[in-house]
């Protein structure tokens, strides 16, 4: 924090933002279309390359074309994503789609869907050639000043208030400034909220040749049967997909805060034995021949990082942190770039001069206040960023608890998270809206919290009634091997554990979603407990006498 002094530049903004990332790039372009004086500041304006932020969900799509930036998905050689194929071990598929735009409700909202039949699509690509379409787009947008420059501080006036940065020798000052400087950020730990982040995991990427996917234009999910038993290192999720034309990305999710020593070749070991056995054969055998090239593994944490209130204590004054600088998920359902490209659209409708909002009629605007809209008046502004903190959570949260659950599901080594998994895997297999509702919330698409709880639990229930049925393994077409009544005393003990874990799984993650990120008192604490409790009571009632009429 510093003081600002003599030497200051003269020209003064209305928003500074740090970092021309995936959020900072599309909201100055976005903020300088409504007339707002921008400045973005990037530290290296050169085309990033990273392993991750490379799929991006029908749901961040529609935040696109809703900002008027779809163009940024032209011209990148991106490649359509119709849905997924989730796989089981080497030998078991299930293909899910995205869903057709009128199979989705109305109080969801709807853009035009990119892709054939009216079913929404998603793109993948490489995220350098994206980050730079985005930029390019920045640089054309009217108001808006972009600038390669390496942001040390925030300037504070008297009061405390940020009125803008240092970077690179010079000042710049704003009447707001965005902190959007990634999952690594620099000022998180200073003005971004009371968490920080956790690593669960590590992804480790290869790029694989282009042909290599089974199911063309679908992301692969390969849950792995090997789950640390008996000394074998516990063995992660794996994703691949198509990035280009020229090249398909694999990441192979390794849960541990540490990796494998890449300079001693456990690493290349744990791929090529551990990994590659379990893949589907076509994609094993580019793995192990990608290794033997000698071409090193990349490797990104994957961290979880609850949301935070924004602007509402003194020394957020005139700031805000967003993006994966203030919140981020596990990346295994790729909807990172989704909550981003929504908070732009959020943001860009609360910081705007109200000449134009990207979401005018969609179920997403609210009122924002004139006297929000002189950015001077930050008593004006801190009660909309509150209101943009809770309307956020609508998709925000569905991405942030699906994520951390299916990763808890399908990549931790636990025999009843196995039983859940199986169950999951057999509740796509059901078709209908056993694989509509749960697409929809991995495209982000529905912004439905509490129908992603019922779903989940949904799940569970459907767990326990394989597991009286015997047909866990087999799914609902393979042979039963149903279980005799002496073993209903266990199974039912069983099946109490099962869903105990079910809400050891989520409903942490949920309370995570509904704290402030301020001080909370115990009382507060207790009546959120409660009131899960009660949502969870309240659904297995209604699972168990859904089950028990099925």
């Amino acid at each position: 924090m510093a003081d600002a002094g003599a030497g200051s530049e003269k020209k003064e903004y209305d928003v500074l933002i740090v970092g021309a990332g995936i959020v900072g790039a599309p909201l100055a372009a976005s903020l300088g279309r409504t007339g707002r004086r921008v400045l973005l500041l990037e530290r290296d304006l050169t085309k990033p390359d990273r392993i991750v932020g490379e799929l991006l969900q029908p749901g961040g799509v529609r935040a696109l074309q809703l900002l008027g930036l779809q163009g940024a998905l032209e011209g990148i050689d991106a490649v359509p994503v119709e849905g997924y194929s989730i796989f089981m071990g080497m030998d078991e598929s299930v293909q899910i789609k995205y869903p057709a735009a009128p199979e989705l409700p109305p109080r969801y909202g709807r853009s035009e869907p990119l892709g054939a039949d009216l079913h929404y699509e998603g793109r993948s690509f490489h995220y350098g050639a994206f980050i730079m379409a985005l930029r390019q787009a920045a640089q054309r947008a009217p108001n808006v000043d972009v600038r390669q420059a390496t942001v040390q501080e925030l300037i504070h006036g008297p009061d405390g208030r940020v009125i803008g940065a240092r970077a690179g020798g010079a000042e710049y000052r704003a009447l707001v400034t965005v902190v959007a400087d990634g999952c690594f950020s620099k000022f998180r730990k200073l003005y971004g909220g009371a968490h920080q982040p956790v690593v669960r995991s590590h992804f480790v990427g290869l790029e694989l040749p282009p042909d290599v996917a089974v199911d063309k234009h679908h992301g692969h999910v390969i849950l792995n049967k090997n789950k640390g038993k008996d000394g074998a290192r516990a063995v992660g999720p794996v994703l691949v997909y198509q990035i280009g034309s020229d090249a398909t990305r694999i990441l192979v999710d390794v849960p541990s805060p540490t990796l494998p020593s890449l300079q001693s070749g456990e690493l290349h070991r744990y791929l090529e034995k551990d990994i590659a056995p379990q893949l589907p054969s076509k994609i094993g055998v580019a793995l192990v021949a990608e290794l033997a090239k000698g071409t090193r593994p990349r490797s990104m944490p994957n961290n979880f990082l609850p949301p935070s209130v924004q602007g509402q204590t003194t020394h957020q004054k005139g700031l805000i942190v967003v993006g994966d600088a203030m919140n981020m998920r596990h990346p295994l359902t790729g909807g990172g770039m989704t909550v981003a490209l929504w908070d732009v659209a959020y943001l860009t409708h609360i910081l705007g001069t109200g000449t134009w909002s990207p979401l005018t009629g969609t179920p997403y605007a609210f009122d924002v206040p004139n006297s929000a809209r002189d950015l001077q008046d930050w008593a004006a502004i801190k009660p909309v960023l509150r209101t943009w903190h809770w309307r956020r959570k609508n998709l925000a949260s569905v991405i942030n608890v699906l994520a951390q659950a299916l990763y808890s599901l399908f990549g931790t080594p636990n025999d009843n998270l196995t039983v859940l998994r199986l169950g999951c895997f057999r509740y796509f297999e059901c078709g209908g809206d056993c694989v509509r509702s749960p697409i929809s919330f991995l495209a982000g698409l529905a912004p439905d919290p509490a129908l992603l709880v019922y779903h989940f639990f949904a799940v569970a229930v459907y767990s326990v009634q394989l597991l009286f049925e015997g047909r866990l393994h087999s799914g609902r077409k393979g042979p039963a091997e149903k279980p005799p009544l002496s073993a209903y005393p266990l199974l039912l003990w069983r099946s109490v554990v099962v869903l105990c874990y079910a809400c050891i799984v989520i409903l942490p993650v949920l309370i995570t979603e509904l704290q402030l990120n301020l001080a909370v008192s115990r009382s507060a604490l207790l009546w959120q407990y409660a009131l899960y409790t009660a949502l969870f009571g309240v659904a297995m009632v209604g699972l168990g006498s859904y089950w028990v009429h099925s």
